[in-house]
């Protein structure tokens, strides 16, 4: 499920990080992102335990390194994904999504700020579900009962969240945040029938914000890689099955990463979390 039409991806000499990647973002309503959530309870095998990861660690700074994309910078990608639609091998998914990373993107670092628009939307729409729970925020309230008044099917709320975080359109990034977003409320109602979007519990919350993540990284590789999946000869059937398998592989890792910097005693703000969770499965990705 892309948001856009694939593309070749960046030419050669491209920058990394587009002009206007500093302006990513600048559509969401960020006014919550940094609400406050709890630790979580059941830490990975790989966490510590104790703080959850020091926080310097997971800073959105300037990476060291070129700044250019370098020839081809996608070619082994594509070759690893190429061999995966004919076999199915899960190496040669991860191989694949490791280049996408390490060598389309430029490492794991540079990729988190590529891609910070995924923790905003994340932490966005986490603090603004924790706000409307807690019932802090008077506007909020007013809204989530007019809301409830009207009814609405839990499609239809979730398009009206949506809507409230993202008002307008913007630039792709944005655009891939707002699809990531109505996707994992979806998936959220997918896993949890019975969920109440306007009451749930922190690890909820920390659930959404994962999928938000990892539907706006397989956004990413889509939008980036897609022509691999566009130009082979099989069935479309086989393609959504290959699709839905490296959707599968996003998600198992971003739930880890952010299970892994929810982990031990320390509470944090949603923006911190959202940040350390990416910024985690990307270096998973890169490392794989």
């Amino acid at each position: 499920m892309g948001t856009s039409t694939s593309s070749a991806g960046a030419g050669t000499g491209a920058s990394f990080d587009p002009p206007w990647l500093d302006d990513a973002g600048a559509g969401i309503n960020t006014d919550y992102a940094d609400v406050p959530l709890s630790p979580g309870v059941h830490p990975t095998d790989d966490a510590d335990g104790t703080d959850g990861g020091e926080d310097n660690q997971y800073q959105v700074t300037p990476p060291a390194g070129p700044t250019k994309a370098p020839p081809r910078r996608y070619q082994q990608a594509r070759g690893a994904l190429t061999r995966f639609v004919r076999s199915g091998s899960s190496s040669d998914l991860r191989r694949g999504v490791s280049n996408f990373v390490k060598k389309g993107m430029g490492g794991s670092s540079r990729a988190g700020i590529r891609m910070r628009t995924s923790a905003i939307a994340a932490s966005s729409l986490g603090g603004f579900l924790a706000t409307a729970r807690d019932g802090s925020d008077s506007s909020i309230n007013a809204w989530v009962d007019s809301i409830k008044q009207r009814g609405l099917s839990a499609k239809e709320t979730a398009l009206e969240v949506v809507q409230r975080l993202i008002p307008l359109g913007g630039s792709v990034d944005e655009e891939s945040a707002r699809h990531s977003m109505d996707h994992a409320i979806a998936h959220l109602y997918e896993m949890e029938p019975n969920a109440d979007i306007f009451n749930l519990m922190d690890d909820q919350i920390a659930n959404l914000m994962a999928y938000t993540v990892a539907f706006d990284v397989y956004n990413r590789v889509q939008l980036e890689l897609g022509q691999v999946f566009e130009k082979l000869k099989y069935a479309p059937q086989l393609i959504q099955n290959r699709l839905g398998q490296v959707l599968d592989y996003i998600m198992v890792v971003v739930n880890r990463s952010m299970e892994k910097v929810r982990s031990g005693c320390v509470e944090r703000t949603m923006r911190e979390i959202a940040n350390a969770a990416l910024q985690d499965a990307l270096t998973v990705f890169s490392e794989s």
